[in-house]
C-alpha cells in the first residue's frame, strides 16, 4: 500500500539511493492496487531537497501536477485529477527553491506559473501558515484536500522532514 511504498522511498533517501527511490515511483504508479498520494510526493520531493537534487524536486512536483517536464510515469486519482504534493511541504519547497541559484529560481518560476494556471496557488515567502499550508485552488478550496483518515493537513504525521 501507499504506505509501504513511502516508508521505502524514505528508507532510500536515508541511504542516498535516489535513483531507488525514483524507481519506487514507477513501480507504485505500475502496482494497480496501490494509489499514489501527495504525501508520497512531498516525502519523495523532500529527499530530492536532502540530497541537493533541487531540479529532480522540481519534476517531483510536475509529476504529481500531470506538468509537461518529467520522466516519472503519469499517476492520477481515479477520477483523472492530478494528485499533488501536500501543503506544507510544496511551501517548503518553494521557499528553499526561491532561495536557491539562478537555474533553480527559474526552473521553479516557470513551474509555479504553471501551477497557478492549473489553479494552484502557493503562499509565498517561508513562514507556515498553519492549518492546510498554502497550496489553494483558485477557488479557495483547498488544492489538494487530504481524505478523511489520511493523516490530515499539513501539520506533520511523522513522514518527510527536510
Amino acid at each position: 500500500n501507499v504506505q509501504v511504498y513511502t516508508c521505502l522511498v524514505q528508507a532510500c533517501v536515508h541511504n542516498r539511493r535516489l535513483e531507488r527511490a525514483l524507481s519506487l515511483h514507477d513501480t507504485m504508479v505500475a502496482d494497480i492496487g496501490c494509489a499514489v498520494d501527495d504525501k508520497f510526493y512531498a516525502v519523495l520531493a523532500r529527499g530530492c531537497m536532502q540530497m541537493r537534487q533541487p531540479l529532480k524536486a522540481i519534476e517531483i512536483v510536475r509529476a504529481a501536477y500531470q506538468l509537461p517536464g518529467h520522466n516519472l510515469a503519469k499517476s492520477a486519482r481515479r477520477d483523472g485529477r492530478p494528485v499533488g504534493v501536500e501543503y506544507k511541504a510544496l511551501e517548503e519547497l518553494s521557499s528553499k527553491l526561491q532561495a536557491g541559484g539562478r537555474e533553480e529560481k527559474e526552473a521553479w518560476a516557470k513551474c509555479s506559473a504553471e501551477l497557478q494556471a492549473q489553479g494552484v496557488h502557493i503562499a509565498q515567502g517561508s513562514g507556515y501558515s498553519g492549518g492546510y499550508g498554502g497550496a489553494r485552488a483558485a477557488n479557495g478550496n483547498d488544492a489538494n484536500r487530504s481524505r478523511p483518515g489520511n493523516g490530515g493537513g499539513g501539520k506533520g504525521n511523522g513522514r518527510g522532514g527536510w
